[in-house]
């Protein structure tokens, strides 16, 4: 194929994808299209911190004791403007929310792909071969859903905690926490799928392969995997705040992100120690942002739960 056919082609799905019901159901929808401006907006400044934000919060030759506990829109000895104030060591609020809302995306995102991977997985073999090894994957899951999602996470927290130093253990901790929120979200994929590939595996194409001697592998991933992706979208896009609010909590705890990489939940954690003393810029920005990126993701999530349920249209 010649690199203009290749465009041709690549243009050619654009158009069909702006002119998709998908597409036209996300513009009649005036609160689902703020929600994802916002997201977008949110997305932007967080991954692009480095470029974007006005100082570097992490920094330890750019800060300044001398301008901590500022309030907002406080201008220090040396001019620097902080919108949102500074906190007791001196880093620009507006900063931190920044790079600290990055690193909550990151985890809940990392942690929704990895339960969306091993759930589905679970899912498809459940459906597929069916009998004892689909009751005990099912078993499994109902005894899952026995324990709250962020018990699960504390307990492999806590696992973590006990096996590694303090060193490593601070190091590896975003991905001690996409392991555990991960583990504690797969069920309702694992549901979802193993529902939606039961109806694809009484299907003639599914059959025909089976006669044909196709590797189960190739069946799983290539012929039953793309038609039940609507749901993994789905339970993903609205998994993903319950992720971040679940980080944020642990965080808050104490369980999760580190002061030296702070998440939206460390950083309302560090502020509400300042709280009585009066600075509440330090726990009130990074909680406002909080909400707001979980609402609009919300929003996104409901939309989207709604556009793809074929009873709705």
């Amino acid at each position: 194929m010649s690199e203009s056919q290749q465009q041709a082609q690549e243009m050619s799905l654009i158009a069909r994808a702006f002119d998709s019901d998908l597409w036209h159901s996300f513009k009649e929808s005036k609160v689902t299209m703020l929600a994802g401006i916002i997201t977008a907006f949110l997305l932007i400044t967080s991954f692009a911190a480095p470029l974007l934000a006005p100082y570097t919060p992490f920094d330890p030759g750019s800060i300044s004791l001398w301008a901590a506990d500022l309030p907002p829109m406080s201008v220090d000895e040396d001019g620097n403007t902080y919108l949102m104030g500074t906190d007791n060591q001196g880093r620009d609020i507006l900063s931190v929310i920044m790079y600290g809302m990055r690193t909550s995306l990151i985890v809940g995102a990392g942690a929704i792909i990895f339960a969306a991977i091993l759930g589905s997985a679970i899912g498809l073999i459940s459906a597929y071969f069916g009998g004892w090894l689909d009751s005990l994957l099912m078993r499994i899951a109902d005894v899952q859903l026995s324990f709250p999602a962020i018990l699960v996470a504390l307990l492999i927290n806590g696992v973590a905690k006990a096996t590694l130093s303090p060193n490593v253990l601070d190091g590896a901790m975003m991905y001690i926490l996409i392991f555990s929120l991960g583990m504690a979200a797969w069920v309702p994929f694992a549901r979802s799928v193993r529902a939606a590939a039961m109806v694809e595996n009484q299907k003639e194409y599914v059959l025909a392969a089976r006669i044909m001697g196709v590797p189960v592998r190739s069946i799983l991933l290539r012929h039953l995997l793309p038609n039940v992706l609507n749901p993994i979208l789905v339970i993903a896009t609205v998994n993903l705040a319950i992720s971040i609010i679940t980080e944020a909590t642990l965080s808050f705890l104490g369980v999760g992100m580190p002061q030296t990489e702070p998440s939206l939940g460390t950083l309302i954690r560090v502020g509400a120690n300042f709280l009585m003393s009066g600075e509440w810029w330090i726990t009130l920005f990074p909680g406002i942002t909080l909400v707001i990126l979980v609402l609009s993701v919300n929003l996104l999530g409901d939309w989207l739960r709604d556009a793809m349920n074929p009873r709705l249209k």
